[in-house]
């Protein structure tokens, strides 16, 4: 199974670079199998592979296709329209605008910029008059696939809008969102500026508050990875959760149900970016797993969870970075993490720190040529910072959730918590400004030269491993 679902995969970030007509590597498959059907297995299962590849060619073809053939689609670019939909996320608010998504009747949707001022909310039934924009390439970013990912085929910039309705939204999301942003206003009220947005970004994912010296600090310093969600703070979520239930006196099983409901809920609740439903359907999946009473293989788990995302929306695969990141920071985790703590073993006699060095080592490794071909750089320092920040995350997490979450009733001992959280996070904004201010704290490198040297890292990893150190992994 899962060779077919990894020719899925492959078929589908092949097409999103070629424009390659699938039927060569169908007829490739077919008549590899009408060769071989009689004499040799092996080869029926590669044609068969390829078949499900040359598929899965017409498929990205036909979504990406199927997107940008709408009415939004036809539209002329820097064309003046009179557009009505309904708001149908969370505004993002940023310093000096918020980000709206607006769907249009046909299933479509159109990203608008607006001012601060007035504050337009989820289920907003609103009117927009103004210039409609084609997204492009912006220098050598593709601003059209960063927005298709999403679903949103056309933005407008300070349109004119008037609101025609309230409430035309699914009143549970609604709810959801609106409860969401009563606890915003609590970390607000509590936090300063830079510390708040950290905490938004890293409880909630809201990355649109900080600004661009804390972003070019947390690039140089190799922690942006770990600020903004990903499938680490899902994981670290699920732990933290399982084990308060277990505390509260659940048994294992009611303990790892409760959990798998938790970690759902709080993967819409950040916005459900591509990492965070990986990472929560993978650990829910596990969970489940431990319920029955049945050991479940990492590596087919992960592949899975990919292949499932994949499947429902195929542009993630190149143009979401945080899929990437995330699934190659799992992929590292699963192959690499035994293989460092094996060798760490007798240099770290500390089990916790082991762990954590192994992890971090593996996880970053497995980044590095993610983060060279979308960024052109690697954080030489990530993995030291890293290891001092691991450790503080969970405590992070835990109190920038219940601090908000307890300032809706007790706001005196909400407070208390609120400086205890402080404390943390200007540990952590300190790790941040000296990590950053390194010398030599990244280098910039071209993708391909950065190959030659990759690719022979992991050939001497994987050649110097220990028989049977990835066994429990595959």
């Amino acid at each position: 199974m899962e060779k077919t679902l990894l020719a899925f995969m492959a078929g589908v970030l092949f097409a999103s670079f070629f424009n390659f007509s699938g039927f060569v590597f169908l007829i490739a498959g077919l008549s590899l199998i009408g060769v071989w059907i009689a004499k040799d297995k092996r080869m029926v299962s590669w044609g068969l592979a390829l078949i499900v590849f040359g598929l899965a060619v017409f498929y990205f073809q036909f979504r990406y296709l199927d997107l940008k053939s709408g009415e939004l689609g036809l539209l002329e670019d820097n064309s003046s329209v009179v557009l009505t939909g309904i708001v149908s996320k969370e505004p993002q608010m940023d310093f000096d605008r918020q980000k709206i998504t607006v769907s249009i009747p046909g299933n479509e949707k159109l990203l608008v910029s607006a001012s601060v001022f007035p504050e337009y909310e989820f289920g907003d039934r609103i009117e927009i008059k103004g210039k409609f924009r084609k997204p492009g390439m912006i220098d050598d970013f593709n601003y059209e696939g960063f927005l298709l990912k999403d679903g949103v085929t056309g933005y407008m910039t300070f349109p004119e809008i008037k609101v025609l309705e309230k409430n035309q939204g699914n009143g549970i999301i609604a709810f959801v969102y609106s409860f969401k942003k009563k606890m915003v206003s609590v970390i607000e009220k509590n936090l300063s500026l830079e510390k708040e947005a950290i905490l938004e970004a890293t409880i909630f994912g809201n990355t649109l508050k900080m600004g661009d010296d804390l972003k070019q600090k947390l690039s140089l310093s190799g922690l942006s990875h770990a600020i903004a969600i990903s499938g680490a703070h899902i994981v670290l979520f699920a732990g933290i959760i399982f084990e308060l239930f277990l505390l509260f006196g659940l048994w294992r099983n009611q303990a790892l149900l409760a959990s798998v409901f938790f970690i759902l809920f709080y993967v819409f609740f950040v916005g459900m970016p591509a990492s965070a439903v990986r990472a929560g359907f993978m650990v829910s999946l596990v969970f489940l797993a431990q319920v029955s009473g049945r050991n479940v293989s990492n590596l087919r788990t992960l592949i899975i969870a990919g292949f499932l995302i994949i499947f429902f929306n195929p542009l993630v695969l190149r143009y979401d970075v945080g899929f990437q990141l995330s699934f190659f920071a799992t992929l590292g985790l699963i192959l690499l993490g035994p293989v460092f703590n094996y060798w760490l073993k007798p240099l770290i006699k500390l089990k916790a720190l082991r762990e954590v060095l192994a992890m971090t080592l593996a996880a970053q490794i497995f980044v590095l040529p993610i983060l060279s071909l979308n960024f052109g750089y690697f954080s030489l320092i990530s993995l030291l910072s890293n290891i001092l920040v691991f450790p503080v995350l969970p405590v992070i997490m835990i109190l920038g959730i219940l601090f908000p979450l307890l300032g809706l009733v007790f706001p005196l001992l909400s407070w208390a918590l609120a400086m205890i959280c402080s404390l943390f996070l200007s540990y952590l904004v300190l790790i941040i400004d000296f990590c950053s201010f390194l010398p030599f704290s990244r280098i910039e490198t071209p993708f391909v030269l950065f190959f030659l040297f990759y690719l022979p890292l992991l050939f001497f990893l994987f050649s110097k491993k220990r028989e049977g150190e990835l066994d429990f992994f595959i």
